[in-house]
């Protein structure tokens, strides 16, 4: 009896071994390995289109959440600084965009259009890196979102690697 609970546990590890295997090496050939793995590792994803869907989906929503951010900030900040409100207004198209085409990437990953993916992800990128340079044209504005620029940017660079691994196979 005891053997056969054995096999069965061993049967149920499998999978979550090879799950953990595939991201463990995919995000050894990421850029931001450490960012890739305590983003993804705890997931349960069967293949690569399994795992380029999920860090697409996780790169969206933090580029809503960052969107949000801006908003909050946007509606407390005061009216005697429109510099800040201008870069705030900025940034808040810029994430919109970025949203926009994430989700326009995730229609081409889906028919397999990479080329039209890495476009749409790497302008997304540009978006948030615009986002934070507005804030340097003005000497003395620190932007509220270098750490949420930064992570976005990053997440967008792991999604390209990952497209591009499933690209290739």
């Amino acid at each position: 009896m005891s053997l056969s609970i054995f096999f069965f546990v061993l049967l149920l590890a499998i999978p979550t071994l090879h799950a953990s295997d595939l991201i463990t090496q995919t995000c050894d050939k990421t850029l931001y390995k450490d960012l890739c793995i305590s983003t993804l590792g705890s997931t349960n994803v069967k293949d690569m289109q399994s795992l380029a869907e999920l860090v697409l989906n996780i790169t969206s929503s933090n580029g809503s959440e960052t969107q949000k951010l801006i908003a909050e900030i946007l509606n407390k900040s005061s009216n005697n600084n429109n510099f800040m409100k201008i870069y705030l207004r900025d940034c808040s198209e810029a994430y919109q965009n970025a949203v926009d085409q994430l989700n326009k990437s995730m229609a081409a990953l889906k028919s397999k259009a990479f080329n039209d993916l890495n476009t749409w992800v790497t302008a997304a990128m540009s978006n948030a890196e615009s986002c934070e340079n507005g804030f340097k044209e003005n000497p003395g504005t620190v932007s509220p979102f270098t750490n949420s620029n930064k992570k976005f940017s990053q997440l967008c660079s792991i999604t390209l690697t990952i497209t591009n691994l499933l690209a290739k196979n």
